[in-house]
């Protein structure tokens, strides 16, 4: 009894901290120009502070939230890793990136990772020197690109802490893709292959209703799991489980889904290193059969 009554006091002060609020980010940006000419090189010698900078000085939102343990406005850690693949005249370029996103875990200086994606097909314009500008309203290669995706790192981080809370954010994203298309470019923003990943998949995803309950479950999994470990493990550990079970029943007529395919991706083996302690390792099994793509992991864990 005395377990659960703390339970339920962890769950009113952080819902109360929480609630209303967004975030701005803690970006690092890195670079790798090995495909390019050292000439072609120079022209981008500039492109990563400049990201950089836009990344973390661009106001995404309007409220702000102190860090409970460091006392300074929270922000959300992300790593944008740009490959260039070519360059197609001066200031045209192709490139891929990989972003991987974490979050504090509650009273603590952990961080889990909560987003880690692979965008394949970006072309974009840039000129040593330029300045960037932020508007959701005007089309840019570059800036609605970085816009995008920082919408969606907001809007993930949002709903790991209070259920739907992102859901602005993945608005934004949305209309930033309809912005895209509206200007005729579709590259990496849309897929006429639904096996294919495309930048309209995850927002267009997540505001579906088809998907309120694997939201539900992403927030049941880091704010009543990994962020209650600390306080009643073997609770915690059912919330864990049972928003596995969650996303396993949508994954059963979502069969395609890019959002529980990232979701898994990013989470997989902490999934498999916290379940370790877990009284029913059954729960390996049915990761198996919802996450096939890391079955290997899970058996491995299975057996410690």
């Amino acid at each position: 009894m005395q377990k659960i009554l703390r339970l339920i006091c962890i769950i009113i002060v952080v819902a109360g901290i929480n609630k209303s609020y967004s975030q701005e980010l803690d970006a690092v940006v890195d670079v790798d120009l090995s495909s390019l000419n050292t000439d072609i090189r120079d022209r981008l010698s500039n492109f990563k502070l400049d990201v950089q900078n836009y990344l973390n000085k661009t106001r995404f939102t309007d409220e702000n939230i102190i860090n409970d343990v460091r006392g300074k406005p929270y922000k959300i850690k992300c790593n944008f890793q740009f490959f260039f693949t070519s360059s197609t005249g001066f200031d045209s370029y192709n490139a891929q990136m990989v972003i991987s996103v974490q979050r504090n875990v509650y009273r603590t200086e952990n961080f889990t990772t909560i987003f880690r994606i692979k965008d394949e097909t970006w072309s974009f314009n840039y000129i040593k020197g330029q300045s960037f500008y932020h508007d959701d309203l005007k089309y840019n290669k570059l800036t609605s690109f970085l816009d995008y995706y920082a919408y969606m790192v907001i809007g993930i981080d949002d709903d790991s802490w209070e259920p739907n809370l992102g859901t602005q954010r993945y608005q934004k994203a949305q209309n930033l893709v309809n912005l895209a298309i509206a200007n005729s470019d579709g590259s990496g923003w849309v897929d006429n292959s639904s096996l294919k990943q495309s930048r309209s998949a995850y927002p267009s995803e997540l505001l579906n209703s088809k998907y309120d309950n694997f939201r539900k479950a992403f927030w049941v999994y880091h704010f009543s799991g990994i962020d209650s470990l600390q306080y009643d493990k073997r609770t915690a550990l059912e919330r864990i489980a049972e928003s596995l079970e969650m996303v396993g029943k949508i994954k059963k007529t979502e069969v395609r889904s890019f959002v529980i395919k990232a979701f898994f991706e990013a989470k997989y083996l902490e999934i498999a290193t916290s379940l370790v302690d877990y009284y029913d390792k059954t729960i390996y099994r049915k990761l198996m059969d919802f996450d096939p793509d890391h079955a290997t992991t899970y058996e491995e864990y299975a057996k410690k």
